[in-house]
Order: structure tokens, then C-alpha cells, then sequence
């Protein structure tokens, strides 16, 4: 991590000021414990140089660059989405999901009334509190410089459906680059997928991809359907051979032929995508080689859809409980 500097002030006026656009022979003082700082900027950039930044004229005990850090990011940030909220403008927020590993995004304030900085709940009292329409937390913001969130503490948010969003410090650069941090935060607790009802985790999206490219008999244009396989398909891609009836239908009325042929090689009959023109099948090795993974270069086009959800944990049950049998 790189090393962490005071590079905001206020001034006389409470103004908050940057080191990199302050002057020197100005007054200037901390935010957090509004002691006097002295501006350190030598114009010099370069390798060897240091960044602008400030020094307290006196040395206060508590008030580090990391706490310093922290203080002016969050309320910063509360003062940005408060101008939001009055502006009724959207706040776009995206994350990788840990529970469905899928990319989910969407109006962070949408259902945004008013924010509060370090608002008292209790058991904790998070960075940021962000309430609804109903006046209810529903969701906070907490920034992370050197100690994250206890977990007592996130087990409460957890027990009351108060959305966590968590944005890690490493720089004082950070402050500048606001808006990407909350756009993008490190963590965030909640999931768009519908719970299993059996289990209450997150399910995840079944996907299907429909690939055009050439018949390998007759190079005539053809369709294929693929599956992102969950658990209960054996954690891989399948094909046609392994759709519900539902699923079958979706890709049919996408274009793609499926019918019944019999494998010389699998020795065996099961359903496949088919050739329109010469009856030809794409055999379940052939379906990866030479549809999905071109595709998945981009040297076919193809389309991905959401069709539904399965359930990975409770299929792992299954298996463990057979495998204990």
C-alpha cells in the first residue's frame, strides 16, 4: 500500500481544499481534529519527489493520515449523494455477486430518501446510513481504510436485510476518485436471484446460448443450443440431450431443430441440434469445439439468454448425503 499522506485541509471559511490546489501562506486545518496543518508542496514532480500533502503543525494523538483518510472520504461522499438525492439524480453502482458470480447493477438511490453519516443504531454504527421512504436503513456504506466491519456487526445487517456496501481505502488518491469507488464497490451483500426454497441461498441464472454457424456436412447455416451446466448437469456445459421440455421448446423458438439421432459413437439416441437442410447433428464434443468455443472468441456470432434458475447448494447436499449412503 502506498504510503498514506494528509492531502485535505478546510480553511478559514471551512472549506474543504486539496493540497495539490492550495497555496502556501494560507491558513489551513484539519477536518478531523481542526488543529492547525502547514501545506508541504515543493513543486517538484518527478521520481524522488514527494506529493503535496499537509503536516500537522503539532502533532495530535489519533489524528493519522489513515483515520484523516477515512473521515474525509465518508463525508465527502454523504455530501455528493445528498446533492444527488436533492437533484433526484441516479447513482449507477456494479458489482461481481459472490453468492450467484454473476455482474449485477443498478440506481443505487433509487429507493433513496435522505443519507446520515455515522447514524446510531444500536449494536453499530456504520460509516454511512442510507434510509428509504419508510425512514428504515436500507442500505449502508461502510468505508474501510485499516478495519472492516466486525463480523457481529455484519451478522446484524444480515439479520435485518440492510444491504452492506463496503469501499476499501488505499490512497489518498481515493478521495478524488469518488465516484468510481461507489460505482464499483469491493463488496456488496446482496443478490438479485430469487432464494431456493429449500435451502434459502441464492440460486443462480440458467443460461442459454444459441450459436450460428456452419452444418460439418453440408456448411449449410445452422443453430445450436448450450446450457451453462450447474451442478445438477455435472458443473459443465451440456447440450440438447440434457433440456427440460421447457428448455427445448425456448431453443426451438430461438431457430434451432432438435431432434432425436443415434451416435455410432455414443452408441446411443439422444436429442441434439440439427441441420435443417441435410439432417445432420452436432454430437456433444463436436457442439464445444467447433460452436461454443469459437463463439466465445467472437468467430461466431451467437446470443446468451436467461431462461431460469437452479440451485447449486441443494444439489450438493444431495450428492454429499449419497456419497455418505
Amino acid at each position: 500500500m502506498k504510503k498514506i499522506l494528509h492531502t485535505v485541509a478546510i480553511n478559514k471559511s471551512g472549506d474543504l481544499i486539496t493540497a495539490k490546489n492550495a497555496k502556501k501562506g494560507s491558513d489551513f486545518f484539519c477536518p478531523l481534529c481542526k488543529n492547525e496543518l502547514i501545506l508541504r508542496k515543493s513543486g517538484k514532480t518527478g521520481k524522488g519527489s514527494k506529493r503535496p500533502h499537509f503536516a500537522h503543525r503539532i502533532l495530535t494523538p489519533n489524528c493519522t493520515p489513515e483515520s484523516a483518510l477515512h473521515f474525509n472520504f465518508k463525508n465527502l461522499l454523504v455530501e455528493k449523494i445528498k446533492q444527488k438525492i436533492e437533484k433526484e439524480e441516479p447513482l449507477s453502482i456494479s458489482w461481481n455477486c459472490k453468492h450467484c458470480y454473476d455482474f449485477h447493477s443498478g440506481n443505487l438511490l433509487k429507493k433513496i430518501k435522505s443519507v446520515k453519516v455515522e447514524h446510531n443504531m444500536t449494536l453499530c454504527q456504520p460509516d454511512i446510513a442510507l434510509f428509504d421512504f419508510e425512514n428504515k436503513v436500507f442500505a449502508v456504506i461502510e468505508v474501510v481504510v485499516t478495519h472492516k466491519p466486525e463480523e457481529k456487526v455484519l451478522n446484524f445487517y444480515l439479520e435485518n436485510n440492510i444491504i452492506l456496501i463496503q469501499i476499501n481505502l488505499t490512497s489518498e488518491e481515493d478521495i478524488e476518485n469518488w465516484k468510481e469507488k461507489i460505482s464499483k464497490p469491493d463488496i456488496v451483500e446482496i443478490c438479485f436471484n430469487p432464494k431456493c426454497k429449500t435451502c434459502g441461498n441464492f440460486q443462480h441464472k440458467t443460461k442459454m446460448t444459441i450459436v450460428e454457424g456452419p452444418c460439418w456436412k453440408c456448411h449449410s447455416s445452422m443453430k445450436v443450443a448450450v446450457i451453462e451446466g450447474g451442478m445438477e448437469r455435472g458443473g459443465s456445459s451440456c447440450g440438447a440431450d440434457e433440456f427440460s421440455k421447457e428448455e427445448i421448446e425456448f431453443a426451438k423458438r430461438k431457430g434451432t431443430i432438435i431432434k432425436s439421432h443415434y451416435s455410432k459413437t455414443m452408441h446411443e439416441r439422444y436429442l441434439a441440434s440439427t441441420c435443417n437442410k441435410c439432417g445432420a447433428f452436432a454430437g456433444n464434443f463436436y457442439l464445444f469445439t467447433d460452436y461454443l468455443q469459437p463463439a466465445s472468441i467472437g468467430e461466431l456470432p451467437s446470443e446468451t439468454f436467461d431462461i431460469g434458475y437452479y440451485c447449486n447448494n441443494c444439489f450438493e447436499i444431495e450428492e454429499d448425503d449419497y456419497m455418505n449412503f
